[in-house]
């Protein structure tokens, strides 16, 4: 079988295969695939000789995630689902991602393009944890949500509340649900927050991190990142995240706890 499909339960082996070519830049999808059977999410695979050689995972209304070594596969993949609604979001290795929008598009704009990396940290961070770190509970939400949405506004110019709040608390929920939002706490008010966004026996990935502007500069961010960072790797040989490279600020935070730079990545807002 050459060319394009979606698909099934029966490629499990197949697409676990495929990730596990390089585990660190697919924690993400790593972690997807072993939480939900195949069928939960819009898998579609491009196929050489055979042999399962590139995907794209889609999750409704929301984000697609390719993961394609040769990006000619991902313009496959593309190409395949140019009838096919786009999604809010486009992560994953740089020309994987962009060959994969350039034929999905077909001439179409996204939002924004942004230019990130990945980092990854496999040594805990030295120090005590901070005071006041704990993970959010769910009476918290409405704040979680509004923050989750400033960071948004902020750092990519979407507004997920005004696209789809329904879409925006769930997620949100069931996030600080699964006890995935972590945050610090400072004299009764949220402070910091940051998501667990994957756990996997190979890692664990971060992201969503905010502090609201009046907390800024008290090196809050740093503390709490840290602090995650050393509970994450207990469990976990390595915790990974993608950063904008133009957001200085938030590079030089996750230095400084300890992670190093890793394979260009592409965000597309669309």
């Amino acid at each position: 079988m050459d060319g394009v499909e979606r698909l099934t339960q029966a490629d499990e082996a197949g697409i676990r295969r495929l990730l596990e070519q390089d585990v660190v830049v697919n924690l993400f999808l790593l972690g997807f695939l072993a939480a939900h059977p195949v069928s939960r999410g819009g898998w579609y695979g491009a196929f050489e000789d055979g042999e399962l050689c590139g995907v794209a995972l889609l999750l409704p209304r929301r984000l697609a995630v390719p993961y394609c070594p040769d990006p000619h596969d991902a313009a496959r993949i593309g190409a395949h689902l140019f009838h096919i609604r786009t999604p809010t979001l486009m992560v994953g290795p740089r020309e994987a991602t962009d060959a994969l929008w350039k034929e999905w598009a077909r001439g179409r704009r996204g939002r924004a393009h942004f230019d990130q990396r990945l980092y990854v940290l496999t040594e805990a961070p030295p120090g005590p944890e901070t005071d006041g770190f704990r993970r959010a509970t769910y009476p918290e939400w409405p704040v979680i949500a509004d923050f989750s949405a400033a960071m948004e506004r902020e750092d990519l110019g979407v507004d997920p509340v005004g696209a789809d709040p329904q879409l925006h608390d769930h997620i949100v929920k069931e996030r600080v649900k699964a006890g995935r939002t972590w945050v610090i706490e400072r004299d009764g008010a949220i402070v910091f927050q940051v998501n667990v966004g994957t756990q996997h026996a190979e890692g664990a990935q971060i992201g969503g991190t905010y502090v609201p502007p009046a907390h800024r500069s008290q090196g809050l961010a740093q503390q709490g990142i840290a602090a995650l960072g050393g509970r994450l790797l207990r469990r976990a040989p390595r915790v990974t995240l993608h950063v904008n490279e133009a957001n200085v600020a938030a590079v030089k935070v996750y230095e400084r706890c300890g992670f190093m730079r890793d394979a260009p990545f592409r965000l597309i807002t669309i």
